[in-house]
């Protein structure tokens, strides 16, 4: 398992690195990060991002799960990540 920290707001969130068909790396977060890039309203005038800081964190991100999908093997995460991204993985 590769991971990938990002901070952000005084806070450290663990992210998981999993590899496309292609060979590039995509970064897996959980929701909890997601909750903390975005909290507000999409009629914010950032788009209900908490600074632009998130929203250019949020650009980097490929998919956010449960914490519970973050903690399978790499083989167990990228058939998570099929169901809703077959075309991105063998």
């Amino acid at each position: 398992m590769r991971f990938q920290d990002y901070e952000f707001n005084g806070t450290t969130y663990r992210c998981r690195i999993v590899t496309d068909k292609d060979g590039g790396d995509l970064v897996i977060a959980s929701t909890k990060f997601l909750d903390a890039l975005q909290p507000g309203s999409f009629e914010d005038e950032n788009d209900g991002f908490a600074s632009k800081e998130a929203g250019n964190i949020y650009d980097e991100i490929f998919y956010f799960t449960d914490d519970t999908n973050l903690q399978l093997s790499d083989e167990q995460l990228v058939e998570v990540l099929k169901e809703d991204n077959g075309e991105w993985f063998d």
